[in-house]
Parts: structure tokens; C-alpha cells; sequence
């Protein structure tokens, strides 16, 4: 072993030793200011003769000690009385004050304040020592002295379900009862959602939010330096959560449908003739171009009809979508995702485009399909852009101004973060896309700001 590698050894020795001996006195430093904390406290002096009600507020203006250490010694002040065996660990520094703290605060909060104490019908056996632990409190006391946060936290799970089996039924039975959701229709269009869930469900959506929608990385945000909103791809991640529920051969079905939408409407009047007559979405009347829209690819079933003969056109969506092996074909080409310039929408979410309509005798083939996400296949559909499939996955797509998507998007004006430009905006939204457009040039504003700051810090002399 060569002279540099033993030296080395022997000073991670030597640093070792002594962390270890400046961590003992360190707990032995705030086991002695524990011990004092709890004779001044029981005494009721913080509030006599210092006038502080909590005794939190008093340790940290008093003595300075930072939020978490005060916490940390008001809860075992506080709980002290109770639950001697702990108090005696902490007051000792054979426990550290947040291991004791932790089992105390949840002993409260789980009920188990008269099970603690109460002995067992034999002595059990510290599974960290020879220790006999006569009561819990002692056996929850030797887990504090030993062992690992996450060694705790599973031993009062472990309790809890034990002693709590039929009540966590009764808790479970609860929350369904408590649970509720509606969903209500605004008068500007949208919906609103509100409610509460049980602690599984929840727990859920949460899981299936953030398996679809794993958190913005740094690589995603704009030229501003701004990530993602997380809460808009939330909403967008829900949207294809429903929409593949609905068209999954495994989903509930009424009246043999799955719970998708239903759009009816004649051929002659969705290639645009001046019938007269409206496509019908879910029984309400719809424009043209939404229908068209919906048409491409969505979440519903459509019925296309001949006025004239009555004769059903099309039931279904065979006809009208890429079955599974184009639609792989054109993921396979496009796994950039959605083909907008600077979107970075995932290819999962995205939406099959006729580029010449299906409804106007467009072949439902990968020469004249592109994947757009929901967000630009509506855009598209607006009659203000013009889309030319130019290779594999890959389209040119043109304002009839003559700017491009890779312009729009380059547009230091834009108004929002993903480019929706306010010459697009509805009127009934404009409110709300005005304080959303603020919001965002806030952020841009904070972003460069931090931006000048870190070159002026790192510039050189």
C-alpha cells in the first residue's frame, strides 16, 4: 500500500473521530438545554416572567434557536408529564431530540397515548439490545435510541395497524361518505371541478398526474428560462386520461357506448354547404369548424349521414382514424411529438391531422396525417394557418400572413407561454387570458432580472 493512501486513510480516521466526538457534544449540548428548557417551562416561568404563551415562540425569540430545534424541544417540554421514558432519552442525549420529538407528536396524533403505556402481558425484548421493554412507550423508546427515521415511521405504521384494523375500516367507509365531486358547466364554456376524496383516490389521481406529467425538466423551459406550468399540464393530462378511458374496449359502457361524446351531423353540411343546418355535439349544436375539428380525432362518436337519403355514412371510428399500425408507423416517424415548432407536448398526447380533411375526400394514410397535440390541432382548425407534410413526421406549417410556426413561436411578443397569441383570444376569455398574459410577463421580467444578476456575478474582475 503506497505512503499516500495510508495517510489519507489516516486522516479520514482522524476527521471521522473527531465528527463523532463533536456530534456527542453537540447532543449532549442540547440534551443539557432540553433539560433546562423543561425545569423553566414546568414552572410556567415563559408566561410569568417572560410573557410568552407558547412555548415555541419563546425558545426561538428568547434564545435564537432556529425553527426546527425549537419546535422540536417545545413539543417534548409540552409532552414531558406524559411520556417519561422518552422525555428521559431526550433529557439524557441518548435519543436525539428530533427522533424523540417525531414518536412523541405521533403518539398524540394516532391516539396511542394510553396504549403506550399500558404493560405488556410479558416483558419484550429491544430488537436493537438485551433491553426488556415493559411497556411500548420503552420499546418505542429503543427504536428513537437506535434506530433510522424511516425504521421509526414503520414501526408506528406497524402499530397503528394493528391496534387500529377495524377503525381504519371505519375510517375508509368515512372518507366514501365524505367523498363528493361535481362537475359544473360555466356560462363562458368551461367547467369547473371541485370536491373531495378519499385518501385512496386521491392518492391516485395524484400517482397517475405524475406518472403522466413528470415534473418539467430544465432542458423544457422557453427562451425566457420559465418551465412548463405545471397546472395547465395537469389539466391537459386529464384530458387524455378521460378520453382514453372512454375509448378503451374495457371501460363501462351504457347503451353499448363508452362514455365518449357524440357528434351527429350530415356530410353535406360538414363539407361546408351552406345547409342551413348545425352538427349536434352531445345534443347542443356546435359550429362547423369545432365539428370538423372534433372530427379529425377525439374522444367521441361520430355519425355522419346523407340528408338527403338518410343514409348513415359513417358509425364509428374505422373509417376516419389510423388503426394501430399507422398510428405506430407515424409515432415512429414523430418521436419528437407534436410537429408545432417548439411544442413539447409528448407524441402520446398528440392527435392525428388530416391535412386534407377526411370530409373532403382526404385518405386516411401517413402521407396525409400529421401529429399535432390538442392545443395546435385546434389552431390549425381556426382557417388561419395552411399545413404541408414535407417528409416523415415532419410539416411545414404557414400563416396566411406568411410567418411560419417557427416564427410565431420565436415572437418575443407572444402573450403566453405556449404562444397563444392574443389575436387568437375569445372574446368571453379575454378577461382572464389579459391576467394570465400579466401573470406570464411577471415571470418573464423576474427570469431576465436573475438573469442580468448571474452575468454580472460571474463576470470576470
Amino acid at each position: 500500500m503506497s505512503a499516500a493512501v495510508i495517510d489519507r486513510d489516516r486522516e479520514a480516521s482522524l476527521l471521522h473521530s473527531d465528527i463523532e466526538s463533536l456530534a456527542s457534544q453537540a447532543r449532549a449540548l442540547e440534551a443539557a438545554a432540553l433539560r433546562a428548557v423543561i425545569a423553566y417551562t414546568s414552572a410556567g416561568l415563559h408566561k410569568t416572567r417572560d410573557g410568552f404563551s407558547g412555548i415555541r415562540d419563546w425558545i426561538m425569540e428568547t434564545y435564537s434557536f432556529n425553527s426546527s430545534s425549537a419546535g422540536q424541544m417545545a413539543s417534548i417540554a409540552r409532552l414531558a408529564p406524559k411520556f417519561k421514558h422518552l422525555a428521559e432519552a431526550a433529557t439524557s442525549g441518548s435519543a436525539s431530540l428530533d427522533a424523540i420529538a417525531y414518536a412523541m407528536r405521533r403518539i398524540e396524533r394516532e391516539g396511542l397515548a394510553v396504549h403506550c403505556r399500558a404493560p405488556y402481558a410479558s416483558p419484550v425484548e429491544s430488537p436493537y439490545s438485551s433491553t426488556m421493554c415493559r411497556t411500548p412507550e420503552e420499546l418505542i423508546r429503543e427504536y428513537c435510541t437506535h434506530a433510522v427515521r424511516s425504521e421509526l415511521a414503520e414501526h408506528f405504521d406497524r402499530i397503528c395497524a394493528e391496534l387500529f384494523d377495524q377503525e381504519s375500516m371505519l375510517d375508509e367507509l368515512s372518507q366514501q361518505t365524505l367523498a363528493w365531486l361535481e362537475v359544473n358547466e360555466r356560462p363562458d364554456g368551461m367547467w369547473d371541478l371541485e370536491g373531495r376524496l378519499t385518501g385512496d383516490t386521491g392518492k391516485l389521481l395524484s400517482n397517475t398526474l405524475r406518472t403522466a406529467v413528470p415534473p418539467p425538466r430544465q432542458d423544457q423551459a422557453d427562451d425566457d428560462g420559465l418551465l412548463p406550468r405545471v397546472s395547465g399540464r395537469n389539466a391537459e393530462a386529464l384530458h387524455q386520461m378521460v378520453a382514453a378511458y372512454g375509448t378503451s374496449p374495457d371501460s363501462p359502457r351504457r347503451h353499448g357506448h363508452t362514455a365518449t361524446l357524440n357528434l351527429i351531423c350530415d356530410i353535406e353540411t360538414l363539407t361546408g354547404a351552406a345547409t342551413g343546418r348545425l352538427p349536434i355535439l352531445d345534443g347542443r349544436p356546435v359550429s362547423i369548424s369545432r365539428a370538423r375539428h372534433l372530427a379529425c380525432e377525439a374522444g367521441l362518436l361520430p355519425s355522419v349521414f346523407d340528408y338527403e337519403t338518410g343514409e348513415a355514412l359513417e358509425l364509428g371510428r374505422e373509417k376516419r382514424l389510423p388503426n394501430t399500425a399507422l398510428r405506430h408507423k407515424l409515432e415512429l416517424e414523430q418521436q419528437g411529438g407534436c410537429a408545432w415548432s417548439g411544442c413539447r407536448a409528448p407524441v402520446s398526447w398528440t392527435e392525428a391531422h388530416h391535412i386534407i380533411h377526411w370530409a373532403d375526400g382526404g385518405k386516411t394514410d401517413a402521407d396525409n396525417l400529421i401529429l399535432l397535440c390538442r392545443f395546435h390541432h385546434g389552431r390549425i382548425h381556426t382557417g388561419k394557418w395552411e399545413v404541408t407534410k414535407t417528409g416523415p413526421g415532419k410539416a411545414s406549417i404557414v400563416h396566411l400572413n406568411g410567418s411560419t410556426d417557427e416564427d410565431w413561436e420565436a415572437d418575443p411578443c407572444k402573450d403566453l407561454p405556449n404562444g397563444h397569441d392574443s389575436g387568437e383570444w375569445s372574446p368571453r376569455h379575454k378577461t382572464e387570458l389579459t391576467d394570465l398574459a400579466l401573470w406570464y410577463a411577471q415571470k418573464k421580467m423576474q427570469a431576465a432580472i436573475a438573469r442580468a444578476r448571474e452575468r454580472f456575478r460571474t463576470r470576470p474582475g
